[in-house]
Order: structure tokens, then C-alpha cells, then sequence
């Protein structure tokens, strides 16, 4: 789980994370200040099936892309993507750029990022910061409600985590991490 003021670096893309708000807290949506470097190409596109995301760009332009159509969010300018709809977001290819993002309706995706960060710090991850296909059925099949790929339509990833997924565990993988676990 998150802390309020904790901060995590993904040295693969060269972002950073700072939790303003969490589960913790009390607080029924997760916000976060994240920076990211020009030409970072941020997450794979994905689906929130239950949370909204909110983009509220403070410095720079990120670049939101969601159902195919892409938008450039400069500083002062904000979007939101609803629930169950296909985006992703990445750094400006000339600009850094730093946001406030929030997803009401959370879940598990403080847990999620933690994880995901730690990994990549840990060198866990390939030159993209993508963990392994074992890592990624143990984590995503914990996670359905909350965030999904859609490099493969939803059934078949079902099938992945539910094959691939007692392998990743009994390999020792577990789901979530803390920050620092992996060190």
C-alpha cells in the first residue's frame, strides 16, 4: 500500500510518482503528481473497467491518447478518461511533463504502481520497463476489476492468467510489492 508524500521512480521510463492522496488516507480516489521525461512512451494502452482517470497537466504537455484519438494536454489544460475506455498517456516528444492524475474509484492500482515501479527498480523488468509474461499473469489476475491490458481481447487473457499464473507463483512471483522490497 501507498503513503501519503512516498515517491517512486521508474528508472526504465524515467518517471516519477508522488502519492498526494490514497486508500490510506481515507480518501476515496487516488492522486498522484507525475513527472515524466520528453519522449517517455508511458504504459501500454489499457482499460480502467471501473475508474475514471483524470489528467490535470501543471508544467509541459503530455499526450492522452484514448480510443485511438490522440491529444496533446498542455499546462492548464486537463482530460479525463471514463471507465472502460481504451488509452494510454505518454510524455510529449519535445516536453517533460508533470500532472496531476487521479482515478477515482481506485481499487488496487496504488498497490499496482508500487509493484510495477519496484520492479523496474529492481531490474526485473526488459529494456521497456515490461515485466516478465509470468509476472504479468500473477499480478493482472489479481487486478481484473481494476485495470486490464488490451493486447488481447479479455478472454483470452483470462485464460493466460489462469495458465500462467499458478507458474508465476510457485516460481515464487507474488502479485504486489513494496517499495524497496526487492532490493
Amino acid at each position: 500500500m501507498a503513503k501519503v508524500g512516498q515517491t517512486i521512480e521508474n528508472p526504465v521510463a524515467g518517471d516519477r510518482v508522488t502519492f498526494l492522496e490514497t486508500i490510506e488516507s481515507g480518501d476515496a480516489r487516488l492522486l498522484c503528481d507525475t513527472v515524466t521525461i520528453a519522449g517517455a512512451q508511458g504504459p501500454p494502452e489499457h482499460i480502467h473497467p471501473r475508474s475514471l482517470e483524470h489528467f490535470e497537466v501543471l508544467e509541459g504537455a503530455i499526450i492522452v491518447e484514448v480510443e485511438g484519438a490522440a491529444q496533446t494536454v498542455r499546462a492548464g489544460e486537463s482530460t479525463t478518461v471514463g471507465a472502460g475506455a481504451a488509452h494510454r498517456f505518454m510524455s510529449h516528444p519535445e516536453l517533460d511533463g508533470r500532472a496531476l492524475v487521479s482515478f477515482e474509484r481506485p481499487g488496487r492500482m496504488e498497490d499496482f504502481l508500487v509493484s510495477f515501479y519496484e520492479l523496474s527498480r529492481a531490474g526485473r523488468t526488459d529494456s521497456e520497463g515490461k515485466p516478465s509474461m509470468l509476472q504479468i499473469a500473477v499480478t493482472f489476475s489479481q487486478l481484473t476489476e481494476d485495470i486490464r491490458t488490451t493486447l488481447a481481447p479479455w478472454p483470452a487473457q483470462r485464460l493466460m492468467f489462469a495458465v500462467l499464473g499458478p507458474i508465476g507463483r510457485r516460481r515464487g512471483l507474488r502479485a504486489f510489492y513494496r517499495w524497496g522490497e526487492l532490493s
